[in-house]
C-alpha cells in the first residue's frame, strides 16, 4: 500500500466525522424544495419533430433484467424500509416485511434485485445472518457517516429473509454480491452451497435445518464491488491484483455449482486500463462485467429547481450512454466483436445531494432522466443484460416510507412505464428534432440533448406496438409527425402520460400525486399521424395491428 493511500485512509474518518458534525447543525447541503419556478423564460417555440418507425426491423431483444433494482444496509433502505419489524403502525409478514412496500414493488414489476451491496457487501459475513441466533454488527462500510447513513444491523434480514422477500414479490431473480473485501473464496463457496446445495451437503443441510429445505438456486453472483477504489474494503490497487484473486473466488464458487453466472467488477474510462486487464486475465471466468454510474457527481451541493438544472440532470442519461459505449468497446477490444460477456449496469441513478441517502426527494426532471436512461438501455440491448436502479427504498429511492405511510418518487413512475408496458423487441426508430446544447456539469461532459426521445417496442406476435416518447423541453409542447412502416394500426390508440404541473414538481407525504401517470383521451392513428408530446412528459401510445 502506498504512503498516499495510508495517508488517505488515516484522514478519511477524521474528515467524514468533521463533515458530519458541520452538515447537520448548520444545515449544510439541504435538499432544496423551493417553490417551482413558474415564470422562467420558455424560449422560442420548437420546430415540429418527426419519428420514423420501421416495425418490420428488429434491432434487439430486451433482457428483462434491465428492469432491476438494488438494496443494501444503507440509511433506511432495508432496516426501517423493506424490513420494519419494530414498527407497530404498518402490517408486516414473516416477522418484518412491510406489506405496503411489497405491494408497491410488485406494481413496479422489478425483475432482479441485487443484495447485500454495494460497499456493504465487502464487509458482510453471511453466516451472521442465518439461523435463530443473529449478531448485531457495526456497519463497516457506512458507519463513518453516522446512524442516519450507516446504521448498525442486527442481521435479522439475512439470506433467508432476502429470499422470502423475493418470493413474496413473485418472479424476481436474486443477484447476490459476495464479500470479496474481507471475506475468502471458501466463505463465498460455502454461501453458494447454502443457497443452492441440496440437503445432502453440509450447508444445504444447514439451510434445511433453518426451515428452508428446497435449494434457492441463485444463479447470478457478483464478486467484489467498486474494488478499484480506496473507499472500498479490500481495495485492490491494480487490476492484476483483483483479477488473480477473482479467479480464486470463481473457481471455489463454481466447484460448488458450475451453473452459476459470475459478475466481475468493471468500471468506465475513469480507470482506463482496468477492464482490459481483468478481461485479459480472467475472461473465461466472467459472464457479466459490471460498472456503476451516478450523475452528476456533485452530491455535496444543493441543486436548485431552475430550467438549467433541469437540463443538467437530463444530460446525465447521455453521459451514461458515453460511458456505456466505452465499456462495450473495452469488452470487444479484448473478447472480439461477438463477445459473450455482457454488461451489468448494476448501480445507476441520479445523486445530486448527500442527504438523498436519507431524504428521499426527487423531482419530475429526475423521472425524465430515468426514462431517458431506459431509452439508452433499449438502444444497447444487445450488450446490456442487467441493470439495477440504486436503490429501491428510502436511499436515492424509487419508494419513500415513514412509520405510517408511503409514496412514490417520479423515478418510480418512469421505471413503471418501461417495466410494465414495453414489449420484448426493440424496433428501428429514428427521430428528427431540435436540440439543447448543455455545458459540462459535474461528471457530465458537454451534451447535445435532443428534445424528443423515443423508444418503440413490439410483441412476439408483431401485432402490438408501443411508442414511448419523452419530451425533454422544460416548457414547450412538441408537435410530432409519426410515420410507421410494416405495421398497419387500428384507427384508435390508447395513451398514458407521466407528468406534473411544472418541470420541478415533486411528490411527498402531503402531496402524493403531484407527479403521476394518467390515462389520456384516445387518439386517432394511421401509418402517418400527428401527436403533440406535452412539455416535460413521458407519453405511451398503444397501437394494435389491424387483423
Amino acid at each position: 500500500m502506498s504512503r498516499m493511500l495510508k495517508f488517505w485512509k488515516l484522514l478519511f474518518p477524521i474528515g467524514v466525522f468533521s463533515f458530519r458534525l458541520l452538515m447537520e447543525p448548520l444545515g449544510l447541503f439541504k435538499v432544496n424544495k423551493e417553490v417551482p419556478l413558474r415564470q422562467e423564460p420558455s424560449g422560442p417555440p420548437l420546430a415540429p419533430a418527426k419519428i420514423t418507425i420501421d416495425a418490420g426491423k428488429i434491432i434487439g431483444e430486451i433482457d428483462p433484467f434491465i428492469y432491476g433494482s438494488f438494496i443494501e444496509v444503507l440509511g433506511k433502505c432495508i432496516y426501517g424500509g423493506i424490513w420494519d419489524e419494530y414498527n407497530p403502525n404498518v402490517p408486516l409478514i414473516h416477522g418484518g416485511l412491510r406489506q405496503d412496500v411489497l405491494q408497491e414493488v410488485r406494481n413496479l414489476k422489478v425483475t432482479i434485485i441485487r443484495w447485500p451491496g454495494g460497499c456493504f457487501s465487502d464487509g458482510y459475513s453471511w453466516k451472521d445472518g442465518i439461523g435463530p441466533k443473529r449478531i448485531k454488527r457495526r456497519n463497516r462500510a457506512w458507519h463513518w457517516w453516522g446512524p442516519k447513513v450507516g446504521p448498525k444491523h442486527d442481521n435479522h434480514f439475512g439470506s433467508d429473509e432476502f429470499m422470502l422477500f423475493l418470493k413474496e414479490l413473485g418472479g424476481v431473480e436474486p443477484y447476490i454480491n459476495v464479500n470479496f473485501g474481507s471475506g475468502t473464496p471458501e466463505e463465498a463457496a460455502q454461501w453458494v452451497e447454502y443457497m443452492n446445495g441440496d440437503s445432502s451437503t453440509k450447508y444445504g443441510a444447514l439451510r434445511a435445518q433453518n426451515g428452508h429445505p428446497e435449494p434457492y438456486n441463485v444463479k447470478i453472483w457478483g464478486i467484489g464491488n467498486e474494488i478499484y477504489g480506496p473507499h472500498e474494503i479490500g481495495y485492490c490497487s491494480t487490476a492484476e491484483e483483483y483479477a488473480n484473486r477473482y479467479i480464486e473466488f470463481a473457481k471455489a464458487m463454481r466447484a460448488i455449482d458450475s451453473s452459476i453466472k459470475l459478475v466481475a467488477c468493471g468500471t468506465d474510462f475513469t480507470f482506463p486500463d482496468w477492464n482490459r486487464t481483468i478481461l485479459t486475465i480472467t475472461g473465461e471466468y466472467i459472464d457479466y462485467l459490471s460498472f456503476h454510474v451516478y450523475i452528476p457527481g456533485k452530491f455535496l451541493t444543493t441543486l436548485s429547481n431552475t430550467a438549467q438544472n433541469f437540463y443538467n440532470i437530463i444530460a446525465g442519461a447521455f453521459e451514461l450512454e458515453r460511458r456505456l459505449e466505452w465499456v462495450e468497446n473495452s469488452i470487444k477490444a479484448v473478447m472480439g466483436e461477438n463477445a459473450r460477456i455482457a454488461i451489468a449496469l448494476d448501480e445507476w441513478g441520479p445523486w445530486w445531494n448527500f442527504r438523498q441517502l436519507y431524504e428521499g426527494y426527487y423531482t419530475l426532471r429526475d423521472g425524465l432522466f430515468a426514462a431517458s436512461v431506459f431509452e439508452v438501455l433499449h438502444r444497447h440491448t444487445n450488450m446490456v443484460k442487467i441493470a439495477n436502479y440504486a436503490q429501491l427504498v428510502n436511499v436515492l429511492p424509487l419508494i419513500v416510507t415513514n412509520e405510517h405511510d408511503i409514496y412514490h418518487n417520479p423515478i418510480y413512475f418512469a421505471f413503471q412505464i418501461f417495466s410494465n408496458y414495453c414489449k420484448p423487441h426493440v424496433v428501428s426508430t429514428s427521430v428528427v428534432c431540435d436540440t439543447w446544447e448543455n455545458p459540462p456539469f459535474g461528471n457530465i461532459a458537454e451534451t447535445e440533448i435532443p428534445y424528443l426521445g423515443c423508444s418503440v417496442t413490439i410483441n412476439e406476435a408483431k401485432d402490438k406496438l408501443v411508442i414511448i416518447g419523452i419530451n425533454r423541453h422544460h416548457a414547450h409542447d412538441l408537435p410530432t409527425t409519426i410515420s410507421i412502416s410494416n405495421f398497419e394500426p387500428k384507427p384508435i390508440a390508447q395513451v398514458l402520460e407521466l407528468n406534473g404541473p411544472f418541470h420541478s414538481a415533486y411528490n411527498s407525504f402531503t402531496k402524493k400525486e403531484e407527479v403521476k401517470i394518467q390515462e389520456k383521451p384516445a387518439i386517432s392513428v394511421s401509418n402517418e399521424f400527428t401527436f403533440t408530446f406535452p412539455a416535460h412528459s413521458v407519453s405511451v401510445l398503444f397501437l394494435q395491428k389491424k387483423p
